[in-house]
């Protein structure tokens, strides 16, 4: 009967654990990224985002996103581009629900700096375009707090804005976060 008891009461210490990850003076890190292969059309993008974050006020973050990516696509045997991009976007982050619950959607709101390198072949005519220019993007996203310290990200951005061009762009990415305090 004692066996029980304990055990019962380990469980139910374990069900009941506070999740404070959002709470102030914590910091995230972690990142996300998305792999995309096309068949009909031969393409391929890979994008990677590394980013860290500190939990200034409760469930509201501020940080910055490090991204790069690359990517290529062939329509045909004389027409083919690709592309070559890295970002630095500081942006923020708010959690919505309350902390107990091991999953929350959060919004979120970058804007930074990106260098590109695109090139593009058309009939045996190569354009090479080269620059730096602002890049900015808004979102949501959703966390799933698998421990106090770890959760999976899902995040959908909803709004790019990049060389001087804003759209609708829906993409998805899924990554990983680590939170400490």
């Amino acid at each position: 009967m004692k066996r029980r008891l304990i055990f019962f009461a380990f469980a139910t210490l374990l069900t009941i654990t506070s999740f404070a990850q959002t709470s102030r003076g914590w910091r995230s890190v972690g990142g996300t990224g998305f792999m995309r292969a096309g068949f009909k059309v031969p393409s391929f993008q890979f994008n990677l985002s590394p980013e860290l974050y500190w939990f200034i006020a409760d469930d509201f973050a501020v940080g910055i996103d490090f991204g790069f990516g690359f990517g290529s696509s062939r329509q045909n045997d004389s027409t083919s581009s690709s592309y070559l991009t890295g970002y630095i976007a500081p942006g923020m982050r708010y959690y919505f629900r309350d902390v107990e619950k091991k999953w929350r959607p959060y919004a979120f709101l970058n804007a930074g700096i990106e260098t590109y390198a695109t090139r593009s072949e058309f009939s045996n005519i190569t354009t090479k375009n080269d620059g730096t220019g602002f890049v900015g993007y808004l979102g949501g996203g959703l966390a799933w707090f698998f421990n106090e310290h770890a959760a999976f990200d899902m995040r959908l951005h909803l709004l790019d804005y990049t060389r001087e061009d804003a759209q609708f762009n829906p993409a998805f990415s899924i990554g990983i976060q680590a939170f400490f305090d």
